[in-house]
């Protein structure tokens, strides 16, 4: 795509306008869009003369304004270009078309916080693979990340988009069988071969977004792979917090938001303290946080920035101080006994975790116990330390721990030498758990 001197003006005023009159800023623009602030700066100034097709196209979604003809050669092809803007100007103003179909949850409308790297990393891996997964533990925001990715990505797939929640599915551990046929039912459904949600006469790319397939994670592997051999134009988004075994995935981890950052007065706040404050804001606007920035961020480093605990954290303040909050024994008893309301497929933030530690075989379960007695920043060698019984069977405990960390349970930090932390919430309910079983079997 090239742009003359004129076509790029009235590019730059089009983008200009939309977005004052959406009252956003470059950034808030660059989280709905998925496009980095460099590069609308770059456009709004006129200095990028040669704007990426989806760029552009992306940009577009998320200003409202659909595009409106097929354009010319793009590495999706002649068929699904008809989604994205066409070279001349006239494209940019206020020209419509129906959007294609979508199906199941919405996103929510407000903006990502913290999430611009992870916008566009997803928004790039569905454009150059037919199956991306995002893993991450529980809260961490996943399936919020995956809506709004899948929204911004809504003009390039003309067969529509459909979102199915895998929750319902049975575990896969439990019953193979069953956990096969239900997942097979529900793809089914929204792949058109029993149903037609997604088998609509405008044809073209669909996506199929698949949310929470962790106790179903091989099942899930394996129905991916038939999908996309049947359906050509199928691309999949998958959340789980187990990775899926499958290569031909492209797979993100999406991690808690920052909670440090670079200090100074006119320095930005860390994303996840950014987010309580949003938030915070939206549910008691009396409530001035501003003064107390240093506590802020200190409750988001309890919480380890795992944005569903914050916002938990932020409906809290509704009826406690925030010093309440601060201190790290009552801290998670607060918050797990929480009524999620409508941000969690679990009732608590506890029960999000229960629902990883019950999907872990026994032996699982029992290195978790000892691996919740060490402090953050442990390697492998740390925990046969500690458990010295457990050295005659080192191969056997790197697998556990392997394990543990592909079901999101412990999180991996990758420098020279690898160590791993948990987080404080899998922290205390593990611990709990650990306590129940030890008096159980007393």
């Amino acid at each position: 795509m090239s742009f003359d001197g004129t076509d790029i003006h009235q590019l730059r005023d089009f983008l200009l306008s939309q977005r004052r009159i959406s009252g956003w800023t470059q950034e808030e623009l660059s989280e709905r869009s998925g496009v980095s602030v460099r590069t609308i700066r770059n456009l709004e100034t006129g200095s990028n003369t040669n704007p990426r097709r989806t760029s552009v196209a992306l940009l577009l979604s998320a200003l409202g304004a659909a595009p409106a003809a097929p354009s010319e050669t793009a590495p999706w092809g002649a068929d699904d270009m008809a989604a994205l803007p066409e070279q001349r100007p006239e494209a940019y103003r206020g020209r419509s078309s129906e959007p294609s179909p979508w199906h199941g949850p919405r996103p929510l409308g407000d903006p990502l916080v913290g999430r611009q790297l992870d916008m566009r990393h997803v928004l790039a891996s569905a454009q150059r693979s037919r199956l991306v997964v995002l893993t991450g533990p529980g809260g961490v925001g996943k399936t919020r990340l995956a809506l709004a990715a899948a929204s911004r990505l809504r003009p390039l797939f003309r067969g529509g988009v459909a979102v199915v929640e895998l929750r319902d599915c049975p575990p896969e551990h439990l019953d193979p069988a069953h956990a096969r046929a239900e997942l097979t039912r529900v793809t089914r459904e929204f792949t058109g071969v029993s149903g037609h949600s997604l088998a609509g006469a405008r044809g073209g790319r669909r996506l199929l977004v698949l949310d929470g397939a962790e106790h179903v994670a091989q099942q899930t592997a394996r129905a991916a792979r038939q999908l996309l051999d049947e359906h050509p134009g199928l691309h999949l988004l998958v959340t789980s917090r187990r990775a899926l075994a499958a290569s031909a995935a492209e797979t993100w981890e999406v991690e808690p938001l920052r909670v440090d950052g670079p200090k100074g007065r006119d320095m930005p706040v860390p994303s996840a303290v950014e987010l309580l404050l949003r938030r915070v804001q939206a549910a008691l606007p009396t409530l001035d946080l501003a003064h107390h920035l240093p506590l802020v961020t200190t409750l988001c480093q309890l919480l380890d920035g795992v944005p569903l605990a914050i916002e938990i954290a932020a409906q809290r303040l509704r009826s406690l101080p925030l010093t309440s909050l601060l201190q790290e024994d009552t801290l998670f008893h607060l918050l797990g006994q929480a009524d999620t309301g409508g941000l969690s497929a679990h009732r608590t933030l506890s029960d999000s975790v229960r629902w990883s530690y019950d999907l872990l075989p026994a032996p699982h379960r029992e290195l978790l116990h000892d691996l919740v007695a060490l402090p953050d920043g442990f390697s492998l060698d740390d925990v046969l330390t500690a458990q010295p019984s457990r050295r005659p069977e080192m191969v056997r405990v790197a697998h556990l721990l392997a394990e543990l960390a592909d079901a999101s349970l412990v999180q991996t930090h990758r420098e020279r030498q690898y160590t791993y932390r948990i987080h404080a919430l899998v922290r205390h309910v593990v611990t709990q758990l650990a306590r129940h079983s030890q008096n159980t079997a007393a």
